[in-house]
């Protein structure tokens, strides 16, 4: 993996990682930007991962670090009911 990072700030602006496989090396990058603050760390509110036939971007509105998770939302669901007959 390749790391860039900006020379002003030394925030993480680009990331490079090669895979191989069958057909060859197969990169990917992503791109962080719009550092925000959130609770004393900068961190990046949007990237863009870009591959060999694609590319998405990501952007949050909200990041709340150290949050409560019930424990519930852990739980194994229940099973599915068995189908009707008709």
């Amino acid at each position: 993996m390749n790391f860039y990072f900006d020379e002003s700030s030394g925030l993480l602006v680009r990331l490079v990682r090669l895979v191989d496989t069958a057909v060859g090396r197969v990169p990917t990058q992503i791109d962080y930007s719009d550092y925000r603050d959130v609770d004393g760390v900068k961190m990046p509110f949007r990237w863009t991962a870009t591959w060999t036939d694609g590319q998405s971007t990501t952007e949050l509105t909200e990041i709340q670090p150290n949050v409560a998770i019930d424990a519930a939302k852990f739980a194994k669901p229940a099973p599915a009911p068995p189908p009707k007959s008709q």
